[in-house]
């Protein structure tokens, strides 16, 4: 059976327990865990009374997604990476504590986070911040039995490791067991790419899913519930078909096209897992 998941950025406005109480009641016994609401990563007690919590409604944690905006590898200022990357160690290292597989990560800033961000250096700043970052943090994915997943990103700037095309070259120089790619099929079509060529794209590195649907004509990277919007669901999941994906099919459905509350989201998105057949 095809497990599935779901995200607790779906219900970004509860507190994490509240949120795993929501996706407990929706019918999924695995999430993916939102940095924010967590944070800073749950130590000591807390930790031990997290894992308890979880066990006790029947939900593993699938992945954790570490802290965005300025939380990021390609950092192009040395002091700014430096810090982000301890940050980012942190969530790696409370991943493994609570058992999930991977941690999503995005590889480079959104530009208006960036001085002047149209410099025409910081590209190759950015893909050398990038690489920095990852020869620490690999070490440190292995040593809590974690996977860094690089996500695919929806901004419209030059900077590089924003597709698989680009993503994909970057981890095959890593360890397959440390570090791998997740497909975020809004943003794939938001940023002008193909969320099923991403996916072949991926390939064997594929090892996280963020499904989530968008408008097909003016798309905002819009996390509807898939169906809701314009996006090739039946290539899509034969692209993940294609490729061996065996990894849990995670949901980040957030906001309702129609007016929805986050439960009806978490239900709506459920019986779209059971009509396509995944019953995990």
């Amino acid at each position: 059976m095809v497990d599935i998941s779901y995200s607790t950025a779906g219900f970004m406005d509860l507190d994490v327990h509240a949120a795993l109480d929501a996706i407990a009641a929706a019918g999924f016994d695995h999430a993916e865990i939102s940095a924010h609401q967590v944070a800073p990563p749950l130590a000591g007690d807390a930790l031990l009374g997290f894992r308890s919590r979880l066990e006790e409604r029947g939900i593993a944690a699938g992945t954790v997604h570490a802290p965005m905006r300025r939380n990021v590898l390609g950092a192009p200022e040395e002091g700014w990476r430096a810090e982000k990357v301890q940050v980012l160690a942190s969530y790696l290292r409370f991943a493994g504590a609570i058992g999930a597989a991977g941690v999503v990560i995005h590889p480079v800033p959104n530009p208006i986070f960036v001085t002047d961000p149209e410099r025409p250096e910081l590209p190759g700043l950015i893909a050398a911040a990038t690489r920095r970052s990852l020869d620490e943090l690999v070490e440190v994915a292995a040593e809590a039995g974690v996977c860094i997943l690089l996500e695919n990103l929806p901004y419209d700037c030059s900077y590089p490791f924003l597709n698989m095309s680009e993503l994909r070259p970057l981890v095959d120089g890593y360890p397959a067991e440390a570090l791998g790619l997740v497909v975020d099929t809004g943003h794939a079509w938001t940023s002008g790419c193909d969320p099923v060529e991403e996916i072949l794209v991926a390939g064997s590195r594929l090892r996280g899913t963020h499904l989530q649907d968008v408008d097909g004509e003016d798309p905002q990277d819009n996390h509807w519930v898939p169906g809701q919007g314009d996006l090739d669901w039946d290539g899509i999941r034969a692209a993940l078909s294609e490729v061996g994906y065996t990894r849990l099919w995670t949901f980040e459905a957030i906001v309702g096209r129609r007016g929805e509350s986050p439960d009806d989201l978490a239900r709506l998105t459920r019986k779209v897992a059971d009509e396509w057949g995944l019953k995990g």
